[in-house]
């Protein structure tokens, strides 16, 4: 099993449904908006930001996009427009990966 295998099978145990999570970045830290956790799925997680109309459904496949970079955004080496190039959620996973490393 992969780094990223765990790390996805820590986010099916840990996030359940109402969960909410802060939106946080590195250069900025929490900037106040939380999104909340709505399903976790096997292949996807569904998320409910605020200030849009729908539920957001995030593939899997997004969230080991981002982790393959995650450790150099974290330190500062990756410029966000990297991300925001590998899925339309970057915003949410950053978050979501923020949580699950801290557990905040």
């Amino acid at each position: 099993m992969d780094e990223f295998d765990v790390v996805w099978k820590n986010l099916q145990t840990s996030l359940k449904p109402g969960s909410e999570i802060k939106n946080w970045n590195p250069y900025n830290g929490y900037l106040g908006d939380t999104l909340t956790i709505i399903r976790i799925d096997l292949d996807k997680i569904s998320v409910d930001p605020p200030r849009v109309w729908k539920t957001q459904i995030i593939p899997k496949y997004d969230f080991e996009r981002v982790w393959e970079v995650w450790g150099d955004y974290t330190a500062l080496r990756l410029e966000r427009s990297i991300i925001r190039d590998l899925t339309d959620h970057s915003k949410f996973i950053i978050s979501i990966f923020h949580w699950h490393d801290t557990g905040s």
